[in-house]
């Protein structure tokens, strides 16, 4: 789902490599015996001298590259020289590690030197290397003003989640993010993004969240459509309203408004605007995260920039390590242009007897 792209340059700049030298013995004139036929053997050629492999820079003691063999710190060193600022000067992304002024260059770096210890080839390690760059440096924002919300209003820190209800890997992430956010008390705000090409119930539960959210029971039934994420069907969804306190009439004529289709379809505007790829999408404080690692990791940043106490890290076990990157195809949002001849999606009927809307 989703895609915010920038131009990204490699300058790919290949290293002279000396071809050895043919070294012969040295020689000096020679005379031949007397008595015989007499001539000088000619001098041999001087020797010419290898040419030195060129010294490789030194990496900045925050660089930790140990574990490279040769070969990948030769190549480590090519991406290093080669590559651009990741923050944007004119100079190289060595020159910035060196520098130690931009605060993306060492966690880049650990990028790279992750991907050399995994085996992946240069090419692989420099796309991953430029869509990261890509997502610390572009900032996006998000109209949340309609938007449900769980925490203060007026946090330092705003994570923003594009989520499905029929989404798997959405349901795994509810409990890390809801934990996550009362560690730190951070301002969570729910987008709709329906994947309706790959599930059929996904807008019908948007609709059926939004109608909660008018009578202020966004989060009850939203933790009920998640837990019973297997049947979203229209009558399951509204005993799931009833049993959360919502006034069942008022309910249904919200689910079945033009008003709640509105809704669901400028989220999901939102979404694509935003480049969102693949659910669930979390932004924090306007920053892409797609892995609650980073989302957690961008929070703790944004709250030492905001001079804001930090509280310690969640375990692992908290994060749950629920959410898959976005680019998997188990978690791939629909295309922007519905597929040719792709089916209506399925929206919560209406009442048996009643007319549709």
């Amino acid at each position: 789902m989703k895609l915010l792209r920038s131009a990204a340059t490699l300058t790919l700049a290949l290293l002279a490599v000396a071809s050895p030298a043919c070294k012969h013995a040295d020689s000096t004139k020679t005379a031949v015996p007397s008595g015989e036929i007499g001539t000088e053997i000619p001098p041999a050629p001087e020797a010419t001298p290898v040419a030195a492999a060129p010294a490789q820079p030194d990496l900045p003691p925050s660089i930790d590259a140990k574990d490279l063999d040769a070969a990948e710190r030769k190549v480590l060193i090519e991406i290093l020289t080669e590559q651009f600022d990741p923050c944007g000067k004119s100079r190289t992304f060595l020159d910035a590690l060196r520098a130690g002024d931009c605060p993306i260059a060492p966690k880049l770096a650990t990028k790279v030197i992750e991907g050399l210890r995994a085996g992946e080839g240069k090419k692989q390690i420099l796309a991953s290397l430029l869509k990261e760059i890509e997502r610390l440096n572009t900032v996006v924002q998000i109209d949340v003003s309609k938007s449900p919300l769980l925490g203060p209003a007026d946090a330092k820190v705003q994570v923003v989640e594009f989520s499905d209800f029929e989404c798997p890997f959405c349901r795994r992430a509810v409990e890390p993010i809801e934990k996550m956010q009362k560690h730190y008390n951070f301002a969570l705000y729910f987008k709709f993004f329906p994947l309706r090409h790959s599930h059929p119930n996904a807008e019908g539960a948007a609709r059926a969240a939004w109608a909660a959210h008018q009578q202020s029971k966004f989060w009850p039934l939203h933790d009920a459509l998640f837990a019973n994420q297997h049947a979203l069907d229209f009558n399951s969804v509204i005993k799931y309203a009833t049993k959360a306190g919502l006034d069942p009439k008022k309910f249904e004529a919200d689910l079945q408004s033009e008003a709640a289709g509105a809704a669901v379809a400028a989220d999901e505007k939102a979404g694509d605007a935003a480049g969102v790829d693949g659910t669930p999408t979390f932004f924090v404080n306007g920053h892409k995260a797609e892995t609650l690692a980073q989302v957690e990791e961008m929070v703790r940043e944004a709250l030492k920039t905001a001079g804001q106490a930090l509280p310690p890290p969640m375990s692992r076990d908290d994060l749950g390590e629920a959410v898959a990157p976005a680019g998997d195809a188990s978690t791939a949002a629909a295309p922007t242009a519905a597929p040719a001849a792709a089916p209506a999606p399925a929206v919560a009927p209406p009442p048996a007897g009643a007319p549709a809307k």
